[in-house]
């Protein structure tokens, strides 16, 4: 109960960063995290796990040789994620330093990163910013996956954004939507 009243706070207290009412949950989680072979990356990175919805998912799926970093800057999340998680590499950061920041630790290349930032809050150049980060970090084959929500990703902004990943990225594929996440979504899957 704990993570949900968290999360109502942190969305009420800063709606700007945190994009929706309620976490997302493990049915988006799965539908995020099927078909990209996370169990064959040696390096992933999750981008703003708030309460560790994806992060709980992801570890399930990783192999236990794999590098798995988590960034995070809400403090609030992070007190969570380091109780729950504690065993992880979890950074204070923000996602639009994630070279330096992984510079920083001697990675130049992730496999896969997986991102629960709320798009649709930041200003385009934010966006941009940390799509180009995104970018410069994957490795040849990479892959990039995010989220949207069911019906607001026809909104003018919404589909401004999928412009932008179509072009940082080579491919952009969408998942069928998961009805049962509270609000309904679907996953952007995207090759570097």
């Amino acid at each position: 109960m704990g993570a949900k009243i968290n999360f109502l706070r942190e969305y009420i207290s800063n709606p700007g960063s945190i994009g929706a009412v309620a976490a997302s949950g493990r049915i988006l989680a799965s539908r995020m995290l099927d078909g990209i072979s996370l169990e064959k990356a040696t390096t992933v990175v999750e981008l703003g796990p708030g309460t560790g919805a994806f992060t709980a998912e992801i570890l399930l799926r990783i192999s236990s040789e794999a590098k798995f970093i988590v960034i995070e800057k809400n403090p609030v999340f992070l007190a969570e994620l380091r109780y729950n998680f504690g065993n992880l590499e979890i950074i204070e950061g923000d996602a639009e330093n994630l070279v330096h920041l992984l510079h920083h630790r001697g990675i130049d290349a992730v496999d896969v990163v997986i991102s629960g930032l709320p798009w649709a809050a930041f200003p385009e150049t934010v966006q941009e910013r940390i799509l180009s980060e995104v970018h410069d970090v994957l490795a040849p084959k990479g892959r990039f996956v995010t989220f949207a929500y069911g019906g607001v990703h026809l909104l003018p902004k919404a589909r401004a954004f999928r412009d932008r990943l179509e072009a940082c990225f080579s491919q952009v594929d969408r998942t069928p939507l998961a009805w049962r996440n509270l609000p309904p979504a679907f996953a952007y899957h995207c090759k570097r």
